[in-house]
């Protein structure tokens, strides 16, 4: 590691790279912009590699700045969860944990989640995120995220993918569908019944469209919802069904809809936690870990 790499460098690199400007960066830092220039240009002679280049009068991250800002970002979290921890009673676990959750997932599996995480854990600030899988994926990578829950598509090799359930995907239907009595539903019986669906920027529903081309069944989708909670409230309305995993109606007894089962092949899905593969050395997310891998299992089975 060169000599004048320390911890000023990295909050200065990070606060740079994010104000896209010295002077700015110096503002949010409270210090001068010679300063931070200085301290910019003696990290790049210690590198020996240049990080930033200029478009303008913006600064911008070279491809190496970019690497660099990846690591920095997770070394300076690592090392602030050590230092907290270090200053900590002994058996108090402290720190940070950034949780990101899908959609689907958050309204039944957070709230419960959370209530025995900080109960356990008081001295460790939770921090709750609801995004797409991908952005997770992303953002566990980047440092910028601790750990996701969400569906397991075992897309990154950096990455831990570790299942804690599984759900199948069902036809959600509300109190007034034609099908909301039956106990069974083949799925070939889709083809060209009125849905209800997610955009295809969902890997929920990206993951529907492909049950539906193995089953060579075209449903009717009336209208695309990027918003769970409304189109769930709107399937009454429409007398329209919709396709996910039976999970999504845990913590929404309110709505008055019913899972029917369906009768086809590939429906399962896994639920799990995503986390760096090198994460654990982070109290905080092996606390969170232990707690979902013991607690999911019985609330799905509710």
């Amino acid at each position: 590691m060169p000599e004048l790499l320390d911890i000023r460098h990295l909050r200065y690199f990070l606060a740079v790279a994010e104000a896209g400007s010295f002077s700015r960066a110096a503002d949010r830092l409270g210090i001068s912009q010679p300063s931070v220039s200085q301290q910019m240009r003696d990290l790049e002679a210690g590198l020996r590699v240049p990080l930033f280049q200029r478009r303008g009068k913006r600064i911008l991250l070279t491809p190496r700045g970019l690497i660099f800002q990846e690591h920095a970002r997770a070394l300076l979290h690592q090392l602030e969860n050590f230092l907290q921890e270090l200053n900590s009673e002994p058996g108090e676990l402290r720190g940070e944990l950034r949780l990101g959750v899908i959609p689907v997932l958050n309204v039944p599996l957070v709230p419960q989640l959370l209530g025995a995480f900080v109960a356990d854990h008081p001295a460790i600030s939770v921090t709750v995120e609801e995004i797409s899988s991908t952005e997770i994926e992303t953002a566990v990578e980047e440092g910028r995220m601790d750990v996701g829950l969400g569906f397991l598509t075992r897309h990154s090799p950096n990455l831990r993918y570790e299942r804690l359930c599984t759900d199948e995907f069902a036809l959600i239907v509300a109190q007034n569908h034609l099908w909301a009595n039956r106990r069974l539903v083949d799925f070939s019986e889709l083809h060209q019944q009125r849905l209800l669906q997610l955009p295809d920027s969902f890997v929920m529903r990206r993951m529907s469209d492909e049950i539906c081309r193995k089953h060579k069944v075209r449903p009717h989708v009336i209208a695309e919802i990027n918003a769970i909670e409304t189109l769930l409230r709107s399937l009454g309305p429409s007398q329209a069904a919709t396709l996910m995993p039976k999970i999504a109606l845990r913590g929404r007894e309110n709505l008055k809809l019913r899972a029917v089962r369906l009768n086809g092949k590939n429906l399962g899905v896994d639920i799990g936690l995503l986390r760096l593969v090198d994460s654990a050395a982070n109290t905080a997310v092996a606390a969170f870990t232990s707690l979902a891998k013991a607690a999911v299992p019985k609330m799905i089975k509710r």
